[in-house]
């Protein structure tokens, strides 16, 4: 039986779809792109080169020539971090300019050398876990062991990788071969982050950095304890590595773990037509054909939630520790107290799954009975975007702003505050409000329809 149009097989007897017959005249003509490439490569060179292009360097570049004239040679000895990034870059260690890094090499050319700079925990714990092995003569081996401690490596890293120049990572390496002549401590891992390196190099233009050893002594004692601390704790990862197995379950090679759309590598290589397609939109589409759980979107006003804990007396160190609450808390003044529910500052911490938290949410603008009040709990905020969801979601009600579901002033008359926890709703107030807002809503809803249908009348 002859194939129909839409399910045509292909010169190796391969089934197309209609899709991918459509997607064809639009896949991607790589000798088109290629020579793409090749054309705007040229291009950046020579913006580059004029000085149109400043966000990527070379060695004909404004810069380059102001370096090459100052230095009085010609030639450069730059890599592609270099070339990367733009020319007015500065380094985050020193502050100097790139035309302050540039310096002449030993062999008469410019070094124009930007480097990443990282901490080594990563390779710490890939030895102190061979260590184990051959400390405890371990003869039985382990699979999941090693997958551990990879995964485990950035935990215990001091700081992100970072882009310096080459003489800042330099000085970090003189600088443990420095501290190795007074200290017994194996300092192989020891990587300083480039707040630490600040403080003992001492920076001029186009030279490499001098240390300054009486501060780098007087950081390094403050710093010795962490890093054995940190040491300590990665010889106890390792060694669970290594005696105890069951850490971590790796996949065999080529398996997809999560073979879906949203999965576009494993997608795409089956039917590259699948690039036009969102996953997003294919699920609205289909939505109408499906049937999916309705939430019940009124608990938070039907449902009373269990008071919390009281915070423990340290709570503010801990919340101070936190970069997102600490930054909050230090930006309310100490008397503060939440205009709603006019709890102070200290009552609206929470504890929570064994958390201190601390957060404040500041109103939208575009709500206009909220635009006098600037931050408020987010106990209080909680209670707002739960109206909202239950309007939205479960009535499907248009809300234009979170905040247009209620006024402050209906806000408080639904509540009763309580320390630490969350306010108790009554019931009956809060099912008046979600009716109100629903039959206003549907009285604005016909009010439009029928000016529009006025208008068109009028029209004709």
């Amino acid at each position: 039986m002859a194939n129909s149009e839409d399910d045509a097989s292909n010169a190796e007897g391969i089934t197309v779809n209609a899709l991918a017959r459509w997607a064809q005249p639009y896949r991607l003509d790589y000798e088109e792109h290629a020579a793409r490439r090749a054309h705007a490569l040229k291009l950046a060179i020579q913006c580059i080169n004029d000085g149109t292009l400043t966000l990527l360097d070379g060695p004909d570049s404004p810069l380059s020539r102001q370096i090459k004239s100052h230095h009085s040679l010609d030639t450069f000895e730059m890599n592609r971090h270099w070339i990367g990034t733009a020319q007015d870059w500065q380094c985050p260690c020193c502050s100097r300019t790139k035309f302050d890094i540039s310096r002449a090499g030993n062999l008469g050319q410019i070094l124009a050398k930007l480097v990443e700079h990282h901490d080594h925990m990563s390779d710490a714990l890939e030895s102190a876990f061979n260590r184990v092995f051959i400390d405890t003569q371990t003869s039985q081996h382990t699979s999941t062991g090693l997958a551990l401690v990879e995964r485990m490596a950035s935990a215990f890293a001091a700081y992100d990788p970072v882009l310096v120049c080459e003489d800042c990572n330099n000085a970090d390496a003189r600088a443990k071969v420095l501290l190795s002549q007074h200290d017994t401590i194996n300092l192989t891992h020891q990587s300083f982050s480039i707040g630490q390196i600040r403080q003992f190099i001492r920076s001029q233009p186009h030279t490499p950095h001098q240390i300054d050893e009486d501060a780098l002594r007087a950081l390094w004692a403050d710093v010795r304890p962490t890093y054995r601390a940190r040491m300590k704790l990665i010889l106890e990862v390792a060694k669970a590595a290594v005696t105890q197995d069951h850490w971590y379950e790796k996949y065999p090679l080529g398996f997809i773990p999560v073979p879906t759309l949203e999965n576009r590598t494993n997608v795409h290589r089956a039917e590259p037509a699948l690039e036009w397609v969102s996953s997003e939109a294919l699920q609205r589409a289909f939505k109408q054909d499906t049937v999916s759980h309705r939430s019940d979107w009124s608990r938070w006003r039907t449902e009373q939630k269990k008071p919390r804990r009281t915070p423990p007396d340290n709570y503010q160190a801990i919340l101070l520790s936190q970069a997102g609450s600490a930054r909050m808390w230090k930006e309310l003044e100490d008397g503060w107290h939440c205009p709603i529910c006019a709890r102070p500052k200290h009552q609206t911490v929470k504890l929570q799954n064994g958390k201190v938290g601390f957060q404040t949410h500041a109103p939208t603008y575009r709500s206009k009975s909220w635009r006098h009040i600037p931050l408020i709990c987010m106990d209080c905020c909680a209670v707002v975007k739960s109206m909202t969801w239950e309007l939205t979601k479960g009535f499907g009600v248009t809300v234009e702003s979170t905040f247009d579901s209620i006024t402050p002033d209906q806000l408080r008359s639904i509540m009763t505050a309580r320390p630490y926890s969350p306010p108790l709703i009554d019931p009956d107030k809060a099912k008046t409000l979600v009716e109100d807002y629903r039959r206003s809503s549907n009285i604005e809803s016909m009010s439009n329809i029928s000016q529009t249908s006025c208008s068109t009348c009028h029209g004709e």
